[in-house]
């Protein structure tokens, strides 16, 4: 049995997002003309789920955590609750002053920025993400308590980048990751 302090749990806390990568989960339910299933998790519901768990990382499957229209009260009572907080998020689709809220919401969240590629070429696999508008989100980090992670995933498009990317995130100051990828 695992021990209480180390319970941890993956929440998809929406069914929005505004990308359309080609692996993801949604697109399999848009191409075959389904309706994308779910509804935003409120903080009553979340406020249920975090009594058995220590650790919550917020990660989509068929979402971006960031469109649950609770998200900031999400990680706040994350934070009040003392519970380790990730955010894995690609999606670039709300204000600079929404990043900064959601980030002094919970300082201490550890933030997972998926930017495939050099910040101008991460929309070749993300459609629709403004990759530098997210890099430059992530640069915000003067918010948190943590240092943000650049999650890059290696493609052929980008993989002759990965030098130049590691470059830029040690000149930042970021925490830099590659996935390796079996797509093209």
């Amino acid at each position: 049995m695992i021990p209480f302090n180390k319970r941890a749990i993956n929440i998809d806390t929406s069914f929005r997002c505004t990308l359309e990568c080609f692996a993801c989960q949604r697109q399999h339910f848009r191409n075959q003309n389904k309706k994308i299933p779910g509804k935003d998790l409120t903080p009553d519901q979340f406020k249920k789920i975090i009594k058995f768990f220590k650790r919550v990382s917020f990660c989509g499957t068929f979402s971006d955590p960031i469109f649950n229209i609770h998200f900031i009260d999400l990680l706040k009572i994350c934070k009040d609750n003392n519970i380790r907080t990730e955010v894995h998020t690609a999606a670039t689709h709300k204000p600079e002053k929404w990043w900064q809220k959601a980030f002094l919401a919970n300082i201490n969240a550890i933030w997972i920025f998926g930017i495939d590629g050099l910040p101008e070429d991460s929309h070749k696999h993300r459609i629709n993400q403004d990759g530098k508008f997210l890099f430059d989100m992530m640069l915000l980090n003067k918010y948190l308590g943590s240092t943000p992670e650049w999650q890059y995933i290696i493609f052929d498009y980008n993989k002759n980048d990965t030098n130049t990317a590691k470059k830029i995130a040690k000149k930042h100051k970021l925490d830099f990751t590659l996935v390796n990828s079996q797509r093209t």
